[in-house]
């Protein structure tokens, strides 16, 4: 158990309170377990600071070998706010996991707490320029990118002002749309990652965002030898309350979606497929690692989806959120109601959920643990 546990018995113990007080507990566990397994911090910060001043920063917090030729890696916060339920699984990792793992000399356990450390601190799904980072992992940028259907709806997904006239009319629009067309249609449109406007929802960018080519170069570095990747990057805000779908970007004829079926008996279902809650998607972090991997490495991806509250309280969230970062006042009682509701919508205020969470990517973590070889716990 690490020091700052109230109970390791209780998994929702596991979150914390800020972005802050993760990463220092976090750089706090990794230097109590280093007198048992060696370990490498690799920290890549980026250019804006936090809400206390304080520095933001990938960490890359790897347990095992140096170079390892297995590894699983456990990210958060690759959608900001996201990432109170990544690192509290994170978390829960350090303090059960880790102080009895036993892993041979070239296999390795790695942490990557907090891909956009901006949004993380602030309470932002996206980052420090508004770029969704889960829509970034691209080589080529076409800034013309953009949906038919998305810009029919660019007023009523990106409002420059809550007028109550002004808005009963945009979710009419949104509501007639959803009529003709379907929810899932909708959500295709709302989420799937424009390219043509930089103040809009959804904006995946014009190019790679620091974080972006921070972790890429990290994968390309630590995990240069691997010959085996098993990653879990946890995610919330799609599906049934507390419930998880096993989400990848990969087509069903990869190579990598077939492994990472034999990694986690529940099933890994394809976004890219239709199989998934999810809608189809562009610029997909699982896309960028993979191509970012040894050739020969066997890749198993998971996105593990905890479900919120119903999709439109999901997006209303979202949709005020990038109103507030262009044209509100965080500091005044409609910003911090509209913080206050993205983080609801992200991370429900029930101890419930957070315990069914934890114990749940526990046990995808434990799942991983037993198909990485020169693993065992």
């Amino acid at each position: 158990m690490t020091p700052f546990d109230a109970s390791a018995d209780d998994p929702a113990a596991f979150f914390q309170p800020s972005y802050r007080v993760s990463r220092e507990r976090l750089l706090e566990a990794a230097h109590a377990l280093s007198t048992r397994l060696p370990v490498l911090v690799d920290s890549r910060s980026i250019a804006p600071r936090g809400p206390d001043g304080e520095t933001l920063a990938l960490d890359w917090v790897s347990f095992g070998a140096r170079r390892p030729r297995h590894a699983l890696v456990l990210s958060s916060g690759t959608h900001g706010v996201e990432g109170y339920t990544g690192s509290a699984i994170q978390h829960h990792a350090l303090a059960t996991v880790l102080p009895r793992l036993r892993l041979a000399p070239d296999a390795a356990l790695v942490i990557q707490h907090a891909n956009n450390p901006y949004g993380f601190a602030w309470h932002r799904r996206v980052n420090e320029d508004n770029v969704d980072f889960n829509r970034n992992f691209r080589d080529r940028f076409d800034p013309t990118q953009c949906s038919a259907d998305y810009e029919a709806l660019y007023d009523c997904l990106n409002p420059t002002d809550l007028d109550p006239a002004r808005e009963a009319e945009r979710w009419a629009r949104i509501d007639a749309f959803i009529a003709a067309h379907g929810l899932r249609r909708f959500q295709q449109a709302a989420v799937e990652g424009q390219y043509r406007y930089p103040e809009g929802l959804q904006f995946g960018g014009h190019a790679q965002a620091e974080g972006t080519r921070h972790l890429l170069a990290l994968v390309r570095e630590h995990l240069c030898d691997t010959q085996t990747v098993i990653w879990l990057d946890f995610h919330t805000g799609l599906g049934d309350f507390a419930a998880c779908e096993l989400i990848t970007g990969a087509p069903v004829a990869d190579a990598g979606y077939a492994f990472s079926q034999q990694v986690w008996p529940a099933g890994v279902k394809s976004a890219a497929g239709g199989e998934s809650v999810s809608t189809p998607l562009n610029g997909l972090l699982d896309r960028g690692l993979a191509a970012a991997l040894p050739g020969r490495a066997r890749f198993a991806f998971a996105y593990p989806e905890y479900g919120t509250w119903e999709p439109m309280r999901v997006i209303r969230a979202m949709r005020l959120d990038n109103w507030l970062a262009h044209y509100g006042d965080r500091h005044d009682a409609t910003g911090r109601a509209i913080e206050a509701e993205m983080l609801e919508a992200f991370r429900p205020d029930s101890r419930d959920w957070e315990r069914r969470v934890v114990t749940s990517g526990a046990e995808l973590v434990a799942q991983a643990l037993a198909r990485l070889p020169g693993a065992s716990h």
